[in-house]
């Protein structure tokens, strides 16, 4: 016992864990995937799990190694993530550098990520470098390992001492009963001793390596929120350690008196969990499966120690053949329980994985993951040893006490020395594996993120259904795979070739055919086709496929692509033009003509600014200042004077001004408010009365205006935008809602949300029909599906941002003014993708946008007194390495249920088993 124990002590102290700790960076803004446009001011790093701000960090360093962060590092989307901001970062490579506490299992992660900034190339070799996160963690494992063996070995012996030897007959030792019992109390107390100390002595070296591992003092780690779990368990170790001196100084083990081991146990097994991988995870699920996993194993295993250096000795004091006998009907009691609780570990094991990981490739290629095999392998030993004992020695012993002669005793506690030992060793891997990285920790594709690219389809004609695969779908090369089949997903009998074709009639790009390959059949006929096809540049394409056939007609399809690149595969640059003379710019119009109008909300004047001249001039008329503009059939460029409560229009051509009064409106005691403008087709311009809740229209040719009250009190109409069919859509600040007005008899139709838009004050017509509003407090842009009458809101990643106007882009993205932050934001409706861009003037103050003919994002910085523009550079996508189809990819769920249903089937068989085989013993003994 001594030699085991002192094992079990040398083993504590030199455990060494082969994976590095976790949480583990799972995205950066700004990527290594792709530059950060120069001005830069923020770096953001996600992680996947919550982190302790107070003992994490993030800094930012340049290439001579001097940090130029502005040391401000906090949270920025909750606990998962972090942000500092910099200066203005010029182009340039720069290092990013995190240590990060994690607030649920207390490690200590280093790492780092390289960036570029501008038009700068990473060089390839400073990719090589091993980055921090890659270094083994030796103390973590080593502190935690005695506390795992600790719990192990009394959970088992309480559990295996109320459930096994608490109910077993003992009328065969009646005489010796009271020497039996308090032999086994003598030994109970020794072995659950031994294990409440090893917890202790773990629990002072878990919070000494984290004092170290922080660098101060044990009461500042206990005050993390891993402290908080530590004081935790070592309360309830300390409850427990009273528990044991009152079970010892009672005498006596009967099952009330150890009801409140088996309680506190319980708990300290719950803590484990807490600081586990199954937490860490986030899923209620994951940390219930966790907290099971470990209580069975504890149950198996330390019912393994208890049965062999407690119970065996104690039947050592019997008579010999009280002693054979005792043993020999102990098998089938303990095999019970061991049996229920490996079925539970089959469960519970790899459902758990599945939460953890699901992808065999990142599992069968990690460190984590070749752990795991052995911790399989070593419970596939302990389990053969089982089985042993049933079909061997228990057989055997069988036969002996039928012919008057027994020896199994001295054979069992042998042999489950021997599992005792693989057991602790199981509770070692078990130790490296709860303070490593999960896979997708430890096997990161460049820097911990990896962008999926891709366009996949399944397409259907009469009779073929075509499975279309193009990847990275992006201009330049692609690799195009096709698979054809009919609709059960058979090959088609007549058909041995795959014709492609691509084309883009808007570029007069006549159909190009493009080589395909066979790569895959079934029944001697081809299924699947590769071939490689160059998009020349993003825009609309055309990608036919045809089936040739040889008994029926051919099967083609045809697919309109819009090929665009990633929000993350484009570099931005901001460039910015400062008016002549002090203004308050507010409002860009393009007028299709070369030229962006820019209205003046500090004075009655418009501003021309030139595309090609990139001159500002401006132009004054009686008034007091300009909000919003609009442009009429005639090319006029119409604005409102908000205080003088006019509208008015200049001429391109003559540049002449002319101004028009608003008659005033009910209750006249008020003056009218007027505030966006809107042309028709007919020429007609409509103008919202945001105080009076009316819309009004301007006919010219009459001179006359007509007014249209909207239903309802404090609507406070604001923004107008009009649709391919003239209809007239407004918003409501008030109300929250949206609406239109039918232009041939002025009926109004108005749509409501649940809860209501918030500050919609920008409106948007796509390529699609669908309506996006920017909600101004709601703090989110909202697309209006005028099919389905349905919202969808995308939130804004600032709670400052008050997002404004918006525009669109060449590549169909939607950016959008946050006028309180210096940052414009860019949405990707196609791949659900937000990005924001840094404005390089602070407090810039932007609140409307437009796209000039070459749909070029142009803004107004009311505050900087300047327009800028964001020149977007496409960077090419370098598509995959050739993936064959043939490859075989086993899913986990494919690998994982059958293994289950096995290991459960065979359970139950053994379950059933063992008990015919304790009813069978028992009554040979007693007969």
């Amino acid at each position: 016992m001594q030699k085991f124990l002192i094992a079990i002590l040398i083993i504590s102290f030199f455990s060494v864990p082969f994976a590095a700790a976790h949480p583990f960076t799972e995205e950066t803004i700004p990527s290594l995937t792709s530059n950060a446009p120069a001005g830069t001011t923020e770096v953001i790093v996600y992680f996947s799990e919550p982190i302790d701000i107070n003992f994490s960090e993030l800094r930012v360093f340049d290439t001579n190694g001097n940090q130029i962060d502005n040391k401000d590092t906090s949270y920025y989307e909750g606990e998962l993530s972090l942000i500092v901001t910099t200066p203005p970062l010029e182009d340039g490579v720069y290092t990013a550098s995190t240590k990060v506490l994690s607030k649920v299992d207390g490690h200590l992660v280093p790492d780092a990520f390289l960036f570029a900034v501008g038009d700068v190339v990473i060089d390839p070799s400073l990719l090589d470098v091993k980055q921090p996160s890659e270094l083994v963690f030796l103390p973590e494992a080593g502190a935690r390992f005695p506390g795992l063996v600790g719990q192990t070995i009394v959970l088992g012996a309480v559990i295996a001492s109320l459930i096994i030897w608490g109910t077993q007959n003992k009328q065969l030792i009646r005489e010796e009963l009271d020497k039996i019992e308090k032999f086994h109390h003598g030994k109970f107390m020794s072995i659950t001793g031994i294990g409440l100390v090893l917890i202790f002595i773990s629990n002072i070296l878990m919070i000494a390596v984290q004092s170290v591992r922080l660098g101060v003092s044990p009461l500042d780690a206990i005050q993390t929120d891993f402290g908080i779990t530590w004081v935790m368990r070592m309360s309830i170790t300390i409850i427990l350690l009273g528990i044991w001196f009152w079970l010892d100084r009672s005498r006596s083990l009967s099952k009330k008196n150890q009801i409140p081991m088996l309680g506190a146990m319980l708990a300290l097994i719950a803590t484990s969990s807490l600081i586990g991988h199954g937490a860490a995870s986030g899923h209620t699920p994951a940390l219930i499966l966790d907290y099971i996993h470990n209580l069975v194993s504890g149950v198996w295993i330390g019912g393994i120690i208890y049965f062999v250096f407690t119970l065996l000795p104690t039947f050592s004091q019997l008579k010999e053949s009280q002693r054979e006998k005792m043993s020999l009907v102990m098998i089938p009691r303990f095999s019970i329980a061991f049996i229920i609780s490996v079925g539970v570990v089959i469960i519970t094991g790899p459902t758990l994985m599945w939460f953890l990981e699901s992808d065999i490739g990142l599992i069968t290629e990690s460190i984590y993951g070749q752990l795991i095999i052995l911790k399989i392998a070593i419970a596939s030993v302990i389990i053969g040893f089982g089985g042993f004992f049933q079909l061997k020695l228990q057989k055997n012993a069988e036969k002996e006490l039928q012919s008057g002669k027994i020896s199994i005793h001295k054979k069992l506690k042998k042999s489950l020395k021997v599992d005792a030992v693989l057991g602790i060793m199981l509770l070692g891997v078990v130790s490296l594996l709860i303070n490593g990285t999960l896979p997708a920790g430890e096997i990161q594709k460049i820097d911990a993120q990896e962008i999926v690219y891709g366009f996949k389809t399944i397409e259907f004609t009469e009779n073929t259904k075509f499975d279309i695969d193009i990847s990275p779908f992006a201009s330049g090369s692609n690799t195009i795979l096709v698979k054809v089949s009919d609709f059960e997903g058979n090959p088609l009998y007549d058909s041995n070739q795959l014709k492609v074709k691509i084309s883009n009639p808007s570029k007069s790009i006549s159909p190009i055919e493009i080589p395909m390959e066979i790569i895959k059949q079934e029944e001697n006929k081809p299924i699947e086709f590769q071939g490689e096809l160059t998009f020349g540049f993003s825009g609309e394409w055309l990608v036919e496929v045809e089936a040739q056939r040889t008994e029926n007609a051919n099967e083609s399809k045809l697919l309109n692509l819009l090929v665009k690149p990633k929000l993350k595969d484009i570099q931005t640059e901001v460039i910015e033009y400062e008016l002549p003379e002090d203004a308050k710019p507010l409002f860009p119009l393009y007028d299709g003509r070369n030229s962006l109008w820019i209205s003046d909300a500090s004075a009655p004047r418009l501003w021309e600014f030139s595309l090609q001249t990139q001159e500002f001039t401006p132009y004054s008329f009686d008034g007091q200042t300009t909000t919003f503009l609009t442009q009429d059939r005639d090319g006029n460029i119409w604005f409102t004077d908000t205080p003088r409560n006019q509208i008015g229009f200049i001429d391109p051509q003559t540049k002449e001004i002319t101004t028009k009064t608003i008659p005033k409106f009910d209750p006249v005691i008020s003056d009218n408010t007027p505030l966006f403008i809107k042309a028709d087709f007919e020429g007609n311009i409509w103008i919202t009365i945001i105080n009076k809740d009316r819309i009004v229209k301007y006919i010219p040719e009459d001179n006359k205006f007509e007014e249209i009250i909207l239903p309802g009190k404090e609507n406070l109409p604001f923004a107008l935008e009009i649709d391919e069919e003239g209809k007239i859509w407004f918003t409501t600040t008030g109300a929250g809602n949206i609406g239109f007005i039918d232009p041939k008899d002025n009926h109004i139709t108005q749509f409501s949300s649940e809860p209501p838009l918030q500050g919609p004050e920008a409106l948007l017509f796509d390529d699609e029909g669908d309506l996006w509003i920017a909600e101004h407090t709601g703090l989110a842009i909202t697309k209006f599906n005028l099919i389905f009458e349905t919202f969808e809101r995308i939130s804004v990643p600032n709670d400052e941002a008050l997002p404004f106007g918006m525009t669109f882009d060449r590549y169909g993205n939607i950016w959008f003014a946050q006028h309180t932050i210096d940052n414009i934001g860019a949405y990707d409706p196609d791949n659900n993708n937000l990005i924001e861009v840094p404005v390089p003037s602070e407090t810039s103050f932007i609140q409307f946008m437009t796209s000039d003919g070459d749909d070029n994002v142009w803004f107004v910085e009311q505050q900087a007194n300047k327009i800028g523009t964001v020149k977007i550079t496409e960077i090419p996508v370098i598509a995959p390495q050739d993936q064959s189809s043939n490859e075989f990819e086993l899913k986990y769920t494919e690998l994982a249920s059958p293994l289950i249903a096995l290991g459960i089937i065979a359970t139950s068989l053994f379950y059933v088993k063992s008990i015919h085989d304790k009813r069978r013993l028992n009554d040979l003994i007693s007969s």
